[in-house]
This record gives structure tokens, sequence and C-alpha cells, in this order.
């Protein structure tokens, strides 16, 4: 039977072998696939192959493709390579990243919508489009369809094969590498479903291929070399067991093999004095096993680079790196905070700009004074102390001026802290105002001169009263 013959049959008959609903034509009319065109996709299992280095390089080949560009053998190398279990972690690491931040709805000025924002926070639905999003990254584009609308949410949103999306042609095809679907960037189907694409790197078709194309290559190797090392674990580093023995009978000969395969688990044997078993064992096995565990740190290193943006972030002691042993001074902190803050941006251009839109076509009240936007209280508290200790420094600058006895530009430092200040007045120079203590002495003396006189005058009268 032919290639298409397969398929066919494949399509009719499903994996059971029993006859199965044919694939949903992408009719205009149908519901169902305008709301969710992986319903047109036929249910055909991808198959996984075995990957090399060469199959990679074939995956870029068939998608620059001058007429025909397909991403199937890309998209085939990807689905592995995220199966591989250091991968997968610095995958989940960086999504938390965002997942884990706080965000909120809010208008121009920064007032939140605490509603609105209640609502987004209890979405599961929503949690996933984030996901999905933060998943073109790695596998160059996305797309998500928003499914039915029910109790005020999309419950059913889900991704669509990417082995069946082409994003050169912008379709969705019912078997890989047709040439011809539904354009998704089209009515009726624009409206329930978000294309999410990353740029392209070198021109030559309209989406880039993912973070998982540069990673491909090294993972390749880390799984090769897995295979190498166990190959070599149990070729030289595996004691080889050898007996001798004097028997001819093949059943008393038995007796000994069943012993020596049965070794494991603190084995045993029961031989006669003329039977001998050895253990062989090869030099190899003492450091044969450097030269694989040096490629794959090498391997896991650059992986990590390339996902985290550097080397250690998976296996530092937070501050043990970087100058000072401060947090914001730490070169891993400042490539895990890079990251966080590029991926935020690029979810919430789409949260405005894609999710938004399309919630308030379909019915949803959504004021259009409201976006979203992630909350980045910790980069303001890392900015301010950055800024404090500049601010500091120049005080400190300023304050050995004034104690040498200059006399510093305090409108300049006010325009280098933006901290407004004012010079001070030199107190020998300092004019005598009112009430001061010069003018409240002199009044003092002039009163206790009155009061003597009053007691001058008092002391006379009496004198003269007595006298007569």
């Amino acid at each position: 039977m032919s290639f298409l013959g397969n398929i066919r049959n494949a399509v009719q008959y499903g994996l059971t072998g029993q006859p199965s609903r044919p694939a949903i034509i992408a009719d205009p009319q149908n519901k169902g696939a305008i709301r969710n065109l992986g319903n047109t996709i036929a249910p055909v299992q991808l198959q996984r192959l075995r990957h090399d280095v060469q199959m990679w390089r074939e995956a870029i080949t068939e998608a620059e493709l001058a007429w025909y560009p397909h991403r199937v053998r890309m998209q085939r190398l990807y689905i592995d390579t995220i199966l591989n279990g250091h991968v997968g972690s610095l995958i989940e690491r960086r999504t938390d990243l965002s997942l884990l931040r706080d965000y909120k709805v809010c208008d121009k000025k920064g007032v939140e919508s605490e509603i609105f924002t209640q609502y987004f926070r209890e979405q599961d639905w929503f949690i996933d489009f984030l996901g999905y999003s933060l998943d073109a990254i790695f596998f160059g584009y996305s797309l998500i369809s928003l499914g039915d609308i029910k109790y005020d949410a999309f419950p059913d949103l889900s991704l669509v094969r990417r082995w069946n999306v082409s994003p050169d042609r912008l379709q969705v095809t019912q078997l890989v590498y047709s040439l011809d679907g539904a354009n998704f960037t089209e009515e009726p189907y624009s409206d329930w479903h978000i294309w999410i694409k990353t740029k392209s790197e070198t021109g030559v078709n309209n989406c880039g291929y993912g973070l998982f194309y540069k990673i491909g290559l090294y993972e390749i190797l880390l799984r090769n070399t897995l295979g190498y090392n166990a190959d070599f674990v149990e070729l030289y580093a595996m004691p080889y067991r050898v007996g001798k023995s004097s028997k001819t009978e093949e059943s008393e000969r038995a007796e000994l093999e069943l012993a020596l395969q049965s070794m494991g688990s603190a084995g045993y044997a029961i031989i006669d004095p003329m039977d001998d078993i050895e253990f062989l064992e090869t030099k190899l096995g003492g450091t044969g096993w450097e030269s694989y565990d040096n490629l794959e740190q090498r391997c896991v290193k650059t992986v990590t680079k390339l996902i985290l943006g550097h080397e250690d972030a998976m296996s530092s002691t937070p501050g043990k790196l970087g100058a000072g042993g401060k947090k914001e001074d730490n070169p891993v902190t400042i490539a895990l905070l890079s990251k966080q803050t590029k991926d935020g941006r690029f979810l919430e251009s789409l949260v405005n700009k894609q999710l938004l839109p399309r919630m308030r076509r379909l019915g949803f009240r959504i004021p259009e004074t409201l976006h979203f936007e992630f909350k980045n209280d910790e980069e303001r508290e890392a900015f301010r102390r950055r800024e404090d200790e500049s601010n500091q420094a120049t005080a400190k600058i300023y304050q050995t001026i004034s104690q040498a006895g200059g006399s510093p530009d305090w409108e300049y430092f006010t325009d280098r802290t933006g901290i407004p200040v004012q010079a001070s007045m030199d107190p020998t120079k300092l004019p005598l105002e009112s009430g001061s203590d010069s003018e409240e002495s002199e009044e003092e003396e002039a009163m206790d001169e009155d009061v003597v006189k009053s007691i001058d005058r008092i002391q006379n009268s009496l004198k003269n009263l007595y006298s007569k």
C-alpha cells in the first residue's frame, strides 16, 4: 500500500481498526471548526524518530525551502528535545519566573481595577494562555484556540498542533505536509484564535525557529553521551566474569553458567575444586568515564546559558557570585531578572494587543481604558537601592569638599541627585535679628536701671515722711 493509502486508511479507521469519525472540514459555518481549528486536523499520529546531527541540519533545510517550506521535522525534533530532564527543568524555571509574578489590570495612571484583576487571577485558562505564549519562545510559534465561552470564561482553551500549523502560509492543515488549509488570520477564525510568533533571525521566513533549534544540537549530544556512557560502564566499568571448568557434561556446565549469570545482588556459586571463576577488570574503568562527564558538563552549561542567560543559573549558591556579595550585583540574579523582564514585556504585549481586544469583541465588558501589566515592585526597589547608593556617594564627595573649605555647587547636586538642598550661611556673617541675645541683654540692663531709680525714689519719700 502506498504512503497516501496508509494515511487515508488511518484517517478512516483510526488506530483501533474500527471506523472513526471523519475529520471536521474547515467549514466557515461549522462552529466547532471556527472556534478551534484543531478539530479540523486528521487524527494521525506524528511519528517520533531517533535524531542525530544530520537530522538536525535537515530540519532547518526543510524550514527554509524556497517554495514549500514546512516545520514538521523541526517540531518532531522539538518534542523530543523537551523530554530531556535538564532541558525540561530549565524550561520550567524560566516559565516560573513569569507565571509566579503578581500582576494587575489598571488604567494608564496605574490605578488598579480590583474587580478585573481578581477575575483574571481566578481563571485557570488565563494561566494556560500565558504558558502557551511563553512556549512560543522555545518552539518558534504557538496558535492558541480560545474555544467556547462558558460562564464568562474559556475553559476549552487549547493549543493547535504545531506540526499542522504553517507559519509561512498562516494555515492549519488537515495532514502534515499539506499545502492548503484554513487561514487562521482571516474571519471567521481570527476572533477565536491567537497567533503568537517569534522574530525571524535570518529573514528567510516570517517566523523564527525558536530557542529549541539552538538547544537541539547540544541536546542530541547530551542524549548520545548518556547512551555512550551507559555502554562504556557496561563494557569497562563492570568486571567481566569468566568461569573455568573441567566438566564435560552439558548439564553440569549449565549449572556453572547459571551461577555466573545470577551473580548480581549478592549471588553465589557452588563449584568443584577444579572449577575456577575470575573477574577481569580493565584499566579504562578507572578514568575513562571522565571524557563523557566533561562533554556532558560543557553541553549542560551551554544549554543553561541559552535558556536562563548564565551557565550557573541552576547550580550556583545565591550570594557566592558577583562583587561584594550583593544580590543585585550577582551575575546570576542579573541574568534571571533580564529574562524575567524580557518575557514579562512579551506577555504584556500579547495580552493587551491580542487577548483583551478579542475578549471585547466577543462580548466581555472590559473597559478600553484598562490594560494588563506585571507589578514591578522588586525591580523598583532594586532601582531605588542603586539610586540611594549613588546619591550617598555624591553626598560624601560634597561633604569632603565642604570640610576642605570649598563651596560646593548645590544646584548641580540637586540636578545630579534630584534632592533639593539649600546651602547653609556662614554663622559669622549672619545679621542680628530682632529678638537676638544682644538686644535682649540691652533691654534687661535698661529695665534694671529703671527699677533702681524707682526704688531710690520710694526710699527718699519714706525718709521725708518719718522725719516730720
